[in-house]
C-alpha cells in the first residue's frame, strides 16, 4: 500500500472510530455565560473602545487571516458598534476525496461588522478550537435581526465574557430587555405536522458547561413540554425568565423525546438580573446631545451628527484603481443615502486626503475628529483631481 493509500485508510479509520457528531464537537463548543451587568454605561462603552483593536470578525476567524481594524466608531451616538476590517492572507482550500489534497489560496476582503444594541435579546459564546488560530472565543448576539456574520471573536475566555458584559450593559441602557442564555441552540421540529407527538423544539449545540447539559439535555433531544405546557420559544423563554428571577434561582421541568423515547429533565437556572435598569437608562438619557442641536451641524461637537460614510486606509493594491502615486488617505467604500456625507458631495471611491486641513491617513484620526470638534471641510482625490468640499452647516 502506497503513502496515499495509507493516508486514505487512516482517514477512513478515524471517521469510523469517531462519529461525525463527536468530530464536530472538537471543532466548536459552546460556553454558557450569563452577562454580568455593569453599573455604568460609560464604562461599558469605554471597555468596547479599548478592546476593539483586538476584535476579529467571525468570518475572518474561520478564514484564518490576519485582520486589522481600520475604523472603530459607534453608530448613532452609542446605539451600536460599527467595525471595519481589512483581511488578507492565505487559506488552505480542500480538494479531492475527503480533502486529502489542499491548495493555498490568497484572499483579501473588507468586512463590515455592525451590532445594534437594541436588537439584542441574548448572547452566545462559542469556542472554535480548530479553524481559528487568531481568536477562538466568539461572541454571537442573538436577536431577530442578527446573524452569524455579527459575531466578534477574541483571544481568550475572559475577553469574550468582558465583551458580553459591555454589550449587554449598553443594550439594557438603550431600552432592550435582555434574557439569561438558554445554554443551547433551538430549532423547530420539522416533522411535527405528520407526527404531532414530536411537536416541540429541537436542542442542538448544547453548551457542555451550561444548565441544560448538567440536567442531561443532549443534542437532537426534542423539548416537548415545559412545566406542563407545549414547548415553544415563547413558553420556554417565559419559564426560564421566571426561574431566573427567583432570589435563589429556579427549575423548569421538561418532557423530552430522545430517539423517539420519552424522558424528563429538570433544568436549574441561577438567579440573574439585568441590574439597575432605571439607573442605566437615566445615564444614557442624561448624556444624550441637547435636543436643540441640529442633526446636520458639523461644528456642533461630539455625538451631535452622523456623517454616514465607511472608510479604510488606501492600500498598495488600490493605487491603479484610484490613480494615486502612493498609498495615502482614506478610501470611501460606501456613502449612506441622504446622509451628511452625501450632501457634502462625497462619493464612493473618493479618497479623503484631508479633513479640516489635517492629513488623513488613519481612520481612527477621522473618527476622533468626528467625535471631537466635528468636520467642516474635506479635501478629496477623485479621478485624478483634488476637490475641496465644505460640510453644510445644517441639513
Amino acid at each position: 500500500m502506497g503513502p496515499k493509500g495509507i493516508l486514505l485508510f487512516a482517514t477512513l479509520y478515524t471517521f469510523l472510530l469517531f462519529p461525525v457528531s463527536a468530530w464536530a464537537k472538537t471543532i466548536q463548543a459552546g460556553h454558557w455565560y450569563p452577562p454580568q451587568v455593569m453599573s455604568k454605561a460609560d464604562d461599558a462603552s469605554a471597555r468596547l473602545q479599548f478592546m476593539a483593536p483586538h476584535f476579529v470578525p467571525r468570518k475572518a476567524a474561520l478564514m484564518g487571516g490576519n485582520p486589522s481594524v481600520v475604523l472603530n466608531q459607534s453608530t448613532g451616538g452609542r446605539l451600536g458598534i460599527n467595525l471595519f476590517f481589512t483581511v488578507s492572507g492565505v487559506t488552505e482550500k480542500d480538494n479531492g476525496l475527503l480533502g486529502l489534497t489542499t491548495t493555498s489560496v490568497p484572499y483579501k476582503e473588507d468586512i463590515v461588522l455592525s451590532i445594534v444594541y437594541g436588537d439584542i435579546e441574548s448572547y452566545e459564546i462559542q469556542v472554535d478550537t480548530l479553524f481559528s488560530k487568531i481568536a477562538s472565543w466568539c461572541v454571537f448576539p442573538i436577536g431577530p435581526n442578527e446573524s452569524n456574520d455579527s459575531g466578534i471573536c477574541v483571544a481568550t475566555q475572559k475577553d469574550a465574557e468582558q465583551v458580553v458584559d459591555a454589550l449587554a450593559t449598553l443594550g439594557i441602557a438603550y431600552g432592550n430587555k435582555l434574557h439569561i442564555p438558554y445554554g443551547m441552540s433551538l430549532g423547530i421540529e420539522k416533522d411535527f405536522q405528520k407526527h404531532p407527538e414530536r411537536a416541540g423544539l429541537v436542542a442542538f449545540d448544547v453548551d457542555p458547561d451550561g444548565p441544560a447539559a448538567q440536567a442531561g439535555i443532549k443534542d437532537n433531544d426534542i423539548l416537548h413540554t415545559v412545566n406542563g405546557t407545549p414547548c415553544t420559544q415563547e413558553t420556554l423563554r417565559a419559564a426560564i425568565d421566571e426561574a431566573a428571577a427567583k432570589p435563589d434561582g429556579g427549575t423548569i421541568h421538561l418532557e423530552i423525546l430522545r430517539r423517539g423515547k420519552p424522558a424528563t429533565a429538570d433544568v436549574s437556572y441561577p438567579h440573574w438580573t439585568m441590574g439597575d435598569v432605571a439607573s442605566l437608562r437615566q445615564q444614557v438619557a442624561s448624556s444624550a446631545p441637547p435636543a436643540a442641536a441640529p442633526a446636520g451641524n458639523a461644528g456642533a461637537g461630539r455625538g451631535s451628527y452622523h456623517l454616514g460614510i465607511n472608510v479604510r486606509a488606501v492600500a498598495e493594491a488600490d493605487l491603479s484603481t484610484v490613480g494615486l502615486p502612493k498609498a495615502m488617505g482614506l478610501l470611501v467604500t460606501n456613502v449612506e443615502k441622504g446622509s451628511l456625507a452625501e450632501n457634502t458631495g462625497i462619493e464612493a471611491e473618493d479618497v479623503i486626503l484631508q479633513a479640516n486641513g489635517a492629513d488623513m491617513n488613519d481612520a481612527n484620526a477621522l473618527a476622533k475628529l468626528i467625535r471631537g470638534e466635528g468636520v467642516k471641510s474635506f479635501r478629496v482625490w477623485r479621478k485624478g483631481q483634488k476637490l475641496d468640499l465644505v460640510v453644510p452647516e445644517s441639513m
